[in-house]
């Protein structure tokens, strides 16, 4: 299939579509990927270079696919990372065409906002951006992927948010038919949880937590999993996947000492469950 993702890309290293790009292509799937940001590097590694995409530009690049007949051939989108309110309305303009054209398109929304951790939470989008996504682009999205601090900003769900059954209503209260919650504190000590719902179960799959874990796992995450739903393969068994490529690429990091995921060197621990035995 061919993928629509917009969000952001960086020269080195494997954040926002410098990340999924290459773990849809490696599952078997063509993207087409529009760039909110190009930045030099993550920023958690030092000041890049780069800027945003202005709204003008990414609507154009937009158009400019539309125009040449590529949009024709997409058969999801993806949406990541925005730098401003603005792009994530001409994102909404572009999923509603082609979701007016094809009903049942799936559309993933994985809401980038900020994170949590024991040092307290921090968002990392500008301002507007949180509403914009809650408002215009989750009522778009098939499928969605917050972490946990996302999902209760994204439900007004008062942090922390650690209760399971709370997790549950919030995610319930979301407009996606399928969810993905990352990042929920797992069942003991020194474990982690992704939460899959698929509007009627729950899954739990957990894998140890890792305190400082190379950035791009969320992209990784919201890649493996709709690369798999796109597949045919079931929600829970795709959360899994997602779940068991990320554990392996961060313990092949730590092993490696390495300050981003090993996509490259690790493509193989990307888990294509539809063709697993």
């Amino acid at each position: 299939m061919s993928i629509l993702a917009i969000s952001s890309q960086v020269v080195a290293g494997h954040v926002g579509n410098s990340a999924a790009q290459f773990v849809l292509q490696v599952l078997g799937h063509d993207v087409w990927a529009v760039p909110t940001v190009l930045l030099s590097h993550h920023p958690g590694h030092a000041r890049p270079a780069g800027r945003a995409t202005s709204a003008d530009e990414l609507a154009a690049l937009l158009a400019s696919l539309t125009d040449g007949g590529w949009m024709e051939s997409v058969s999801a989108v993806m949406t990541g990372y925005f730098a401003s309110p603005q792009q994530t309305e001409i994102a909404a303009q572009t999923i509603r065409t082609l979701t007016t054209a094809r009903p049942g398109l799936p559309v993933l929304i994985d809401p980038i906002i900020g994170d949590a951790d024991e040092a307290g939470t921090r968002v990392y989008v500008a301002d507007g951006v949180p509403e914009a996504i809650r408002d215009t682009l989750m009522p778009l999205a098939t499928m969605t992927t917050p972490n946990v601090f996302e999902l209760s900003i994204l439900t007004d769900t008062p942090w922390p948010l650690r209760d399971p059954s709370a997790i549950f209503k919030a995610a319930m209260a979301l407009p996606a038919p399928e969810t993905l919650v990352t990042s929920v504190p797992g069942s003991s000590p020194g474990m982690i949880a992704n939460l899959a719902f698929d509007g009627k179960t729950l899954t739990r799959h957990e894998t140890p937590m890792s305190l400082s874990p190379p950035n791009g796992v969320g992209d990784v995450t919201a890649a493996v999993y709709l690369g798999n739903r796109l597949k045919g393969v079931p929600v829970s068994k795709a959360a899994a996947a997602a779940t068991g490529t990320v554990s392996a690429l961060i313990a092949r990091a730590r092993n490696d000492n390495l300050r981003e995921l090993p996509l490259i060197a690790g493509r193989a621990d990307i888990v294509d469950a539809s063709s697993a035995g």
